[in-house]
């Protein structure tokens, strides 16, 4: 990905020399998506800015938001906020000899672990819903809005470690991160209704694989994660299970089965996915099923020209993509 520089500021002492620098770099694409009813256009471009720096101890440190998560306040606005300005979108960094400390709109530690089923389609999945997005208790999905995340990672010989967690609060309206929306009816203050939220995992990688365990809790609901990867020659595939026991929900149960996989050759760049999903809620089985293929072809320079074809019980029909994206 090229990168623009935009500002650089040195701070210069005596023995030692500490800098920091601000770079700038964008995404955009453009092409189709077929509904299952209709073909629509679709498009976006987005400015990301990435902020770098070290110490004169050696600490390195950072941050990085797109221009349109600064802020996303609105006068009037009594729902979920989300803006690098509160710390719920965009991340910030700071690393060194003893591992890497993140926090903002960061992955919990098991899907830092573990990670997704491969993303198709110029929209990376988008216009068939995510499904190739495993679902996560800490800072994923539905559990976007539980406050910044914090993140460590630590990485010794070929053993990797990261736990994370969650403020415990809903993040509701402008300017109130850590309060939820909801109120006691006698004092008349917030109640905070979320739940500390937290996750432990370990990866181990090998020369062509690696395998991760994870385990993650949210109030009344916990999840249990395993994944492995193997990579031979121009192919890799990837498997995952998650089990989840949500008491949250009338003592529901759900599991996850993902299988993933992925050819290159040159400039080709061939993906595929199966993800089940089984839930049980107060007796009541209910099973969903969700397919995807898609290719993406390298034209040099930042542009990739890129389809796919999701299937999914989650939706009513059979929907596609089809368009360039491009990296600046």
């Amino acid at each position: 990905m090229k990168k623009f520089l935009f500002a650089t500021t040195a701070l210069v002492m005596t023995a030692g020399v500490a800098a920091a620098e601000v770079a700038v770099s964008g995404d955009g694409r453009m092409g189709l998506i077929y509904d299952g009813d209709d073909v629509q256009f679709s498009s976006r471009a987005r400015v990301t800015f990435t902020l770098t720096g070290e110490s004169d101890a050696g600490l390195s440190f950072g941050g990085s938001f797109r221009a349109d998560q600064e802020s996303d306040y609105t006068a009037g606005n009594t729902g979920s906020s989300r803006s690098a300005a509160r710390g719920t979108a965009g991340a910030v960094w700071i690393s060194g000899t003893y591992g890497k400390l993140s926090m903002g709109d960061v992955v919990g530690a098991a899907e830092a672990a573990i990670g997704d089923l491969p993303e198709v389609g110029y929209t990376a999945g988008e216009f068939g819903g995510d499904v190739e997005e495993i679902s996560f208790l800490v800072g994923d999905g539905e559990n976007e809005d539980q406050g910044p995340t914090l993140l460590y990672e630590y990485t010794v010989n070929n053993i990797s470690f990261y736990a994370s967690a969650t403020d415990g609060s809903n993040v509701a309206g402008p300017g109130v991160v850590g309060r939820s929306t909801d109120f006691d009816p006698i004092t008349g203050d917030q109640i905070d209704t979320a739940d500390t939220a937290w996750s432990l995992a370990a990866k181990y990688e090998g020369s062509n694989f690696w395998a991760a365990l994870s385990y993650s809790d949210n109030g009344d609901d916990s999840e249990i994660g395993l994944a492995a990867e193997g990579k031979f020659n121009n192919f890799a595939i990837k498997g995952v299970y998650m089990d989840y026991s949500i008491d949250s929900i009338a003592d529901a149960d759900a599991k996850t089965y993902g299988l993933g996989a992925t050819y290159q050759m040159d400039a080709l760049t061939v993906k595929g996915f199966w993800r089940r999903d089984e839930v049980e809620v107060a007796g009541v089985d209910a099973d969903f099923d969700s397919f995807g293929i898609g290719a993406d072809y390298d034209l040099g320079g930042g542009a990739v020209l890129a389809g796919g074809i999701i299937d999914t019980d989650y939706l009513d029909d059979t929907v596609a993509d089809f368009g360039i994206k491009f990296r600046f």
